[in-house]
């Protein structure tokens, strides 16, 4: 056999998942028997395809949100949205209510302040500084 053929009966052998999995022994696995163990090596190509999936994934909540709550927010804002989105996940995100009630009657200020009195700010320091300073000037 040559290496392409054992390719492909490892392939068929391990069996393609596109979530992450728990494998026989407990391991995290994805894709073809790819273990997600501390250490893993992942090429930055990989890392640039899970970043756009990721991103492309905030930018729909980010629809969802700014429709649910009647968002109307300049580009630097929806940028710091789409930031918190990528970094907390839209289930987390909705928890700061008062945040997005500031959005909606559109008291940057007040959704600034909002920002940093979360765990969220203490937790990315210098990220939340700079969003939350984005966010009450808007550029």
């Amino acid at each position: 056999m040559n290496d392409k053929e054992v390719m492909e009966q490892i392939k068929k052998h391990e069996g393609y998942r596109e979530t992450v999995y728990y494998d026989s022994v407990g391991v995290p696995t994805v894709g073809y028997g790819h273990a997600l163990l501390e250490g893993s090596r992942v090429p930055a190509v990989v890392a640039d395809i899970l970043f756009e999936q990721d991103f492309n994934d905030a930018v729909k909540d980010y629809t969802i949100l700014a429709n649910r709550w009647g968002l109307e927010l300049n580009p630097v804002r929806r940028g710091v949205m789409l930031d918190m989105l990528f970094n907390l996940g839209v289930s987390r995100l909705v928890k700061f209510q008062k945040f997005l009630t500031a959005l909606q009657v559109k008291n940057y200020d007040k959704a600034a302040d909002e920002m940093l009195d979360s765990k969220w700010a203490t937790q990315v320091g210098k990220r939340a500084e700079k969003l939350s300073e984005m966010m009450r000037r808007g550029f």
